[in-house]
């Protein structure tokens, strides 16, 4: 059993992002992306166009303080807006999504244009090119916004942009800041809908409604979750994301790995804490009860958004619409639609064995550590 003197040591040695190192990414990407946003707003149409908002939303675990040594990745949601409409949240027939109108604040003469991205026709509006019965078009918005960054990189180059890759919903931006070191950079178009409330251009697989635009509590999440550096709490969430990172290396099939996503476990993370908010227990306490609750919803097939249908303390603190978390119905976030039951069974039984074997599984990854070539 793997005591919390040797968990802190692990996490130490093994787990943990060098704080400089990250810092000094952070400060690369951020430079980088409004380098980047810049040259886009040079490029676009005036009147036509959603606008870009200047502040970036940084989201992600880089923020959030639970980024683990591994690949350097960043999040930002790129807001965007429209001086002549009001983008107005609608609901939808999803949990957890809405469909977003664009509502025009006066009315004005048609905008004409001489060549739209991908298209010939001569004449557009915005109503013509992003909406539809009144609907903003996600995946119009993400064309659009691909197509537009990728002009930007290119008038513009940057010694350190390696390639821009398309990934819907997210443009990934490719840094690289020296020989074997890159930076993923994640741009998600997005829409605030309300104070630090977002919806996204993600969408939902199992629809084909095409106005569905997911909600995203990111920024709720990152308020949280900064409320605890250096807790029991934060370390014990950061060692498992690491185990599941890197369960590749342990074991290549890995369902736990690629089954089970970090958001699963920030969920599970942040129902401990709600459950447990003062309790005095040391690191191997806290990570195995994060295992035990991983473990329980796993087997009966249940892990519930934190915020959605849950008026906890936290999201009051934090300020979540009670429209959010008052609402009757909860989403199951190892529901059949997100989760497949096999992949979920498989991912347990392996979570299961980390468990029952933890200090060996902890040695295997030091080893693995020694054996690989990494910067730290």
């Amino acid at each position: 059993m793997a005591s919390s003197i040797e968990l802190d040591r692990f996490y130490n040695e093994e787990v943990e992002f060098p704080p400089w190192l990250l810092a000094s990414h952070i400060d690369t990407a951020e430079r980088e992306v409004r380098t980047l946003l810049a040259g886009m707003r040079s490029i676009q149409r005036e009147n036509i166009d959603p606008s870009i908002q200047y502040d970036i939303v940084r989201t992600g675990s880089s923020y959030e303080g639970l980024k683990v040594k591994g690949e350097m990745e960043l999040d930002f949601m790129i807001v965007l807006f429209h001086s002549e409409f009001k983008f107005i949240p609608m609901t939808s027939d999803y949990s957890g999504y809405l469909k977003i109108k664009a509502e025009q604040q006066q009315p004005q003469f048609q905008f004409h244009a001489a060549k739209r991205w991908g298209s010939s026709s001569p004449s557009h509006s915005f109503e013509y090119d992003f909406t539809n019965n009144g609907y903003l078009i996600p995946s119009q918005i993400y064309q659009w916004f691909q197509s537009l960054a990728d002009r930007a990189v290119n008038e513009n180059r940057s010694k350190f942009v390696k390639k821009f890759v398309g990934n819907f919903p997210a443009r990934t931006l490719i840094l690289n800041i020296s020989p074997g070191v890159e930076i993923c950079v994640d741009l998600v178009p997005a829409i605030c809908i309300g104070r630090d409330l977002f919806v996204v251009a993600k969408p939902l697989k199992t629809s084909s409604d095409p106005y569905l635009w997911r909600l995203s509590f990111s920024v709720f999440e990152r308020n949280i979750l900064r409320q605890l550096p250096n807790s029991c709490h934060l370390k014990a969430l950061k060692i498992l994301k690491y185990l599941r990172e890197h369960d590749t290396r342990l074991e290549e099939t890995s369902q736990f790995a690629s089954g089970i996503c970090s958001y699963h476990l920030k969920t599970a993370s942040l129902h401990l804490l709600a459950q447990r908010p003062d309790t005095p227990e040391g690191l191997h306490e806290r990570l195995h009860q994060l295992m035990d609750f991983l473990l329980d919803g796993m087997q009966r097939r249940e892990l519930n958004h934190f915020f959605m249908g849950n008026p906890s303390s936290l999201a009051r603190d934090v300020q979540v619409p009670s429209s959010i978390t008052h609402r009757e119905r909860r989403l199951n976030l190892f529901g059949g639609e997100f989760v497949n039951e096999s992949t979920l069974s498989q991912a347990r039984e392996r979570l299961v064995r980390i468990k029952r074997s933890l200090p060996a599984v902890i040695q295997q990854h030091y080893d693995a550590g020694a054996n690989s070539c990494n910067i730290f």
